[in-house]
């Protein structure tokens, strides 16, 4: 329940001095509107921005250059290395982009030329996980898809086929 200042009890001097200081912060308020939207006014805030732009600018620069020696001496990136990475991630992620749809034209193309040149095949009525052979692909990339379709075993390999491969990459490096 706020009272308007006509509204004040006159033996209550706050309430006085409220209604005083609403009326003066209207009043100021209005005043500076009219000041701040002339043509004089930002005529006069650009001209100092343009100075403390102009004034400021050697310091900027001579931040600038220590921040490149810290960092360089830190081995840590810099705004433009970070810039530049960014550039060229973006690159590749458009390239890859590019190389999807190029992929999905191609494999669309080629599914709609194998069901146009041959039958389509009866569905088995189960697959054995044993039943499927890996591709010979699938085979040099990775020994234990090799040892599986040797023995017919689908469990995962023992801890020493796995250990054994994990050592012979790291041998590799």
């Amino acid at each position: 329940m706020t009272q308007r200042p006509d509204d004040t009890n006159p033996m209550d001097p706050f309430g006085m001095m409220k209604g005083m200081r609403d009326g003066n912060m209207e009043a100021w308020s209005k005043m500076m509107q009219q000041f701040v939207n002339t043509e004089a006014y930002s005529q006069a805030s650009g001209a100092m921005l343009d100075a403390y732009l102009t004034t400021s600018a050697p310091f900027r620069k001579l931040l600038e250059q220590t921040m490149t020696q810290v960092l360089t001496q830190f081995n840590m990136p810099m705004r433009s290395d970070i810039t530049t990475l960014a550039e060229r991630l973006t690159n590749i992620e458009m390239r890859l982009d590019d190389v999807d749809a190029q992929l999905t034209t191609i494999s669309r193309a080629s599914s709609k030329s194998q069901a146009a040149t041959s039958p389509a095949p009866a569905p088995q009525a189960s697959a054995k996980v044993a039943d499927v052979q890996p591709t010979a692909e699938a085979k040099a990339m990775d020994p234990v898809v090799d040892t599986v379709s040797e023995t017919g075993n689908t469990a995962p390999p023992t801890n020493k086929a796995s250990t054994s491969h994990r050592s012979s990459k790291t041998k590799e490096k």
